[in-house]
């Protein structure tokens, strides 16, 4: 009777393992996000191993960086707070770096308990910010088409009987190497995509610069630009196809400068009422030279040319919209742009300190800037740090 009941429950676990398979496998072949098929292969890990969290990684050049994190104790707020945007070296210095490194799949009871000649030992990082308390470990390298590692997989805290966590048994790991396996899959082509996007992206700040040259614009005026637009956006709660898109498009919001003479653009000086018109008349030459748009990157590129001088209350150009008249992209890249043009030396002036920035911005919300995209802006802030590399004693 007892061995009828086992057989029963194993012949059931088998048939959720096939469904959860199914499921994933059909997300693979037919969802273009390949993030919504990294998060639906840890939803269902998490299920067939009862496990409380888990996490994604990637891997490139030698970096760990989060693109899926599930915590049932922690609310979602709180996981994009300590996940966003953080990476970590594929080293000893953490469970997944040595997983990513050794390529081997690790089993551990309980973290906490160590042996003191254990080769990796535990990042307790995430645990000291949200007062989690990680137990049980199961952690699998996800490996490309080639062998070579490209992620990893970890799902923490089995829950047993009474909800206690329990360590995970060595014969439950056949299905989840399945899905690890859809996942290295799913990680492969979202690298695949990534460096394409990084051409394009390339590709888009050279001619950026090239157009900006005369300016003293840098690529990396440029491009730090455009990762604020991204981190603004993902704050906001954008799709994270949208993000992209932003910026990819961000770089080209200035792209009707070319049409400004030197001496207006490059002017020290106030410029006389004359200039200014001609300065706000650089929306418009962006978008015609953008002109009818084939693809949504360049429509995105257009909207962000003809919005990003507009301003919440009104009072910008060239149409004076405001409100919700004045789209998304627009608001965004705008803000992104003006704090980018304070913090950073012009030749009509000189780099405002960060307190003093985030003062203005903060005086600015619901005047210049959607107050919405204020708050993702001021909340982003310890990634936007990074961005500008300021350190932060340096002020707000």
């Amino acid at each position: 009777m007892a061995e009828d009941v086992q057989t029963a429950v194993s012949r059931e676990t088998a048939e959720d393992a096939l469904r959860s398979l199914l499921e994933v496998g059909a997300h693979l072949a037919g969802q273009a996000d390949r993030r919504k098929v990294l998060d639906l292969i840890l939803k269902e890990a998490r299920r067939l191993a009862r496990a409380e969290a888990g996490s994604l990684y990637v891997l490139r050049e030698g970096r760990l960086r989060f693109v899926a994190a599930q915590n049932d104790r922690v609310p979602v707020g709180r996981l994009m707070q300590v996940f966003l945007d953080r990476e970590m070296p594929a080293s000893a210095d953490s469970l997944a770096g040595y997983v990513a490194s050794a390529g081997r799949t690790l089993n551990i009871p309980d973290a906490y308990a160590l042996p003191p000649e254990t080769p990796f030992r535990l990042n307790r990082d995430f645990d000291a910010a949200t007062g989690y308390r990680t137990q049980s470990i199961l952690a699998l390298p996800l490996s490309g088409p080639d062998g070579e590692t490209v992620g990893v997989l970890e799902l923490f805290n089995r829950l047993g009987a009474g909800g206690r966590a329990e360590a995970f048994p060595e014969a439950e790991s056949g299905a989840i190497q399945s899905l690890a396996a859809m996942a290295s899959l799913a990680v492969h082509n979202m690298l695949l995509q990534e460096r394409l996007k990084q051409a394009q992206l390339d590709t888009i700040l050279r001619l950026s610069v090239a157009v900006e040259f005369r300016d003293s614009c840098t690529a990396d005026h440029i491009r730090r630009m455009a990762r604020t637009t991204r981190l603004i956006a993902h704050a906001l709660g954008l799709p994270e196809q949208q993000v992209d898109l932003l910026e990819c498009a961000s770089p080209m919001h200035d792209i009707g400068k070319i049409g400004v003479p030197d001496a207006i653009l490059l002017k020290p000086d106030p410029l006389t009422e004359a200039e200014r018109d001609v300065i706000r008349r650089h929306p418009q030459m962006g978008a015609d030279i953008l002109g009818d748009p084939t693809n949504d990157l360049l429509a995105a590129a257009r909207e962000i040319a003809l919005a990003h001088h507009e301003r919440w209350n009104g009072q910008g150009y060239p149409f004076g919209l405001a409100g919700e008249r004045v789209p998304l992209s627009g608001r965004i890249v705008g803000l992104a742009d003006v704090f980018d043009a304070l913090i950073s030396k012009r030749v009509y002036k000189d780099a405002y300190p960060l307190g003093r920035v985030l003062e203005i911005i903060r005086s600015e919300r619901g005047g210049h800037f959607d107050p919405r995209v204020a708050d993702a802006f001021l909340a982003s802030m310890d990634a936007v740090r990074q961005v500008y590399h300021i350190a932060r004693e340096a002020g707000g």
